[in-house]
């Protein structure tokens, strides 16, 4: 039995696909560890398409999140100095 290359590609579209989205979240993933801007305009954009019921208070966390860590970078470098 011998497939034809529109039949293989069709056996594996959805493998690839799957792939690719394990890739790309892979990819938000590190972005977001690494605080890049790639990530915060990926999430606006998915904000834009699939609205957040609660985006008042989500936006509340994230600013009270990065006063947190400035701050707790801040006294990391003043017990350093």
């Amino acid at each position: 039995m011998t497939l034809s290359f529109d039949q293989l590609a069709t056996l594996l579209l959805p493998w690839g696909f799957l792939l690719l989205v394990i890739l790309i979240g892979y990819q938000l993933v590190s972005w977001a560890r690494k605080q890049r801007s790639g990530a915060y305009i990926f999430g606006a954009l998915v904000q834009m398409l699939l609205p957040d019921p609660y985006i008042e208070r989500t936006i509340q966390v994230i600013q009270e999140n990065k006063k947190t860590n400035k701050k707790r970078q801040q006294n990391e470098g003043e017990l350093k100095e």
